[in-house]
């Protein structure tokens, strides 16, 4: 009985100093995403759209961000459903001023000419939106 103790323990042990067969092949990646809901003010839907199509979605362009994809809610609380690509993952939630961030605000200066015209815009589509709720996901391999 001795002996049989001490084999499973040595089984035991062994099993857990043996790599696991997942880490001898590399992990695939992915993909994060923020997701934010929407709902606008009375009769906002369309300006809000021409604002994201003519200034936010050309700055994501500009600063080497995918375009978001928009999804209309056919029921529930929500009118619209924002689906952005996270290029440097759920990091990107590490730091207050990850690259993209920075590349996006510098994007959005550049088109948009004066803090000032950036200021407007985002007040403007803030007074679009009734409520929101954003979610962070991610796909797996």
């Amino acid at each position: 009985m001795k002996q049989l103790k001490s084999l499973m323990a040595a089984a035991a042990l062994a099993s857990l100093c043996a790599p696991a067969l997942a880490q001898d092949e590399p992990e695939e990646a992915r993909t994060s995403y923020s997701i934010t809901l929407v709902r606008f003010a009375d009769d906002a839907g369309a300006r809000w759209l021409e604002l994201m199509n003519d200034h936010y979605i050309p700055a994501r362009q500009a600063a080497s961000l995918p375009a978001p994809t928009i999804h209309w809610m056919m029921d529930g609380a929500w009118d619209l459903m924002v689906v952005s690509e996270m290029p440097n993952g759920l990091g990107a939630l590490d730091s207050h001023n990850p690259p993209g961030l920075v590349a996006f605000r510098e994007a959005m200066l550049a088109q948009e000419g004066s803090e000032e015209a950036v200021t407007a815009l985002n007040t403007e589509m803030d007074g679009l939106v009734e409520a929101s709720q954003r979610y962070y996901s991610h796909t797996h391999p």
